[in-house]
């Protein structure tokens, strides 16, 4: 039970902040797209980006977690 809320927390942890480090680098990207251009690019591009990364980012870190506290406990057992 331990290592499933270890888990959940961690991969929500990891979710939130891969979402507002994605969010911060495409806003520069963006940004820089739209100096070089001169043209309107839409911003909200990076929050609709940012969602399926925090998601990835939040389902690996859940996973990785779960299966490190699993095979650690089948070792000391």
């Amino acid at each position: 039970m331990r290592t499933l809320v270890l888990s959940i927390a961690i991969g929500l942890a990891a979710g939130v902040i891969c979402f507002f480090i994605s969010v911060a680098f495409l806003c520069f990207v963006l940004l820089i797209i739209r100096g070089l251009t001169h043209g309107g690019i839409d911003m909200t591009l990076a929050y609709k980006v940012a969602a399926p990364v925090a998601i990835l980012a939040a389902a690996c870190g859940f996973t990785i977690t779960l299966v490190r506290g699993v095979r650690s406990a089948m070792v000391h057992k």
